[in-house]
């Protein structure tokens, strides 16, 4: 199906995640950081990414920022997962194109499948988002 980009330092929450992801049929990879994600993202552009909000290094959301300064990056579509739903940094992930907010402890995994999928299946939700995101921006 398709390639899903893990970034969590949450090393249990990141493999459940990653195991669900893969018995479905995606193909997973895991890293424990920004950093280390934008490493991956030099190997490989994935068609998801999913991204724990708060970590050590470089968190989420500057992760997610630095995604939307290069164009071979910009659309690709980004799922959050946080503990803090308050979090004030969630307005602007939401004005760079987030696709959803899952709030850990309080979400299945099936939903989070499900997301993933549907943001797999239509690539024009892509260009929407960018499009709704630079607007916000601006």
């Amino acid at each position: 199906m398709g390639r899903v980009l893990i970034v969590d330092d949450e090393a249990d929450t990141a493999e459940v995640t990653a195991q669900y992801l893969r018995q479905a049929g995606h193909q997973v990879r895991s890293v424990p950081n920004g950093r280390e994600a934008l490493a991956s993202l030099s190997e490989q552009i994935p068609d998801v990414a999913i991204l724990d909000v708060r970590m050590p290094e470089m968190d989420g959301i500057t992760f997610l920022e630095v995604m939307r300064c290069y164009l071979r990056w910009e659309t690709v579509p980004v799922i959050l997962i946080t503990g803090f739903p308050d979090d004030s940094r969630l307005s602007r992930a939401h004005k760079l194109g987030i696709r959803r907010v899952f709030t850990k402890g309080d979400f299945k995994l099936a939903d989070l499948l499900v997301c993933v999928n549907e943001n797999l299946a239509d690539p024009k939700t892509e260009a929407q988002t960018l499009a709704q995101a630079r607007s916000r921006q601006a």
